[in-house]
């Protein structure tokens, strides 16, 4: 149950890396595969899930990349899959707020502000 919960992660990670990458038509270098799965491996054990939590948590995350792969399949235009995905996030964390307790939830927001600062940069620079 926890590994699949380190894979759904670690494939987030992937996914903003080379929703970014995709803009460039350049892949995740293997070094760039490794940093994505020695974070999520941080990050994991920062969460410390229980089992129940990390059943639910993997579902949600199932249904938020489900919508992110026909997000990115659709032909909807920039704008429109940007307020799709703002509205896939948000109930995203929404349903992550019910399931973690005060303490993972906190750990959880502090982990996608660090990926979305860490985007930004990688845009900022030119590399992403």
């Amino acid at each position: 149950m926890k590994n699949t919960l380190k894979i759904l992660l670690l494939l987030t990670v992937i996914v903003m890396t080379s929703t970014a990458n995709a803009q460039t038509g350049s892949r995740l270098t293997e070094e760039e595969k490794a940093e994505a799965r020695a974070r999520y491996e941080a990050y994991q054990e920062r969460l410390n899930l229980t089992e129940k939590q990390s059943g639910k948590v993997e579902e949600i995350n199932m249904t938020y990349f489900e919508g992110l792969g026909e997000l990115r399949e659709s032909n909807k235009t920039r704008f429109a899959k940007y307020r799709e995905w703002k509205d896939l996030t948000k109930t995203r964390d929404k349903e992550m707020k019910a399931v973690l307790d005060d303490q993972q939830y906190e750990t959880y927001k502090e982990f996608q502000s660090e990926m979305k600062e860490e985007f930004k940069e990688k845009r900022k620079n030119g590399n992403g």
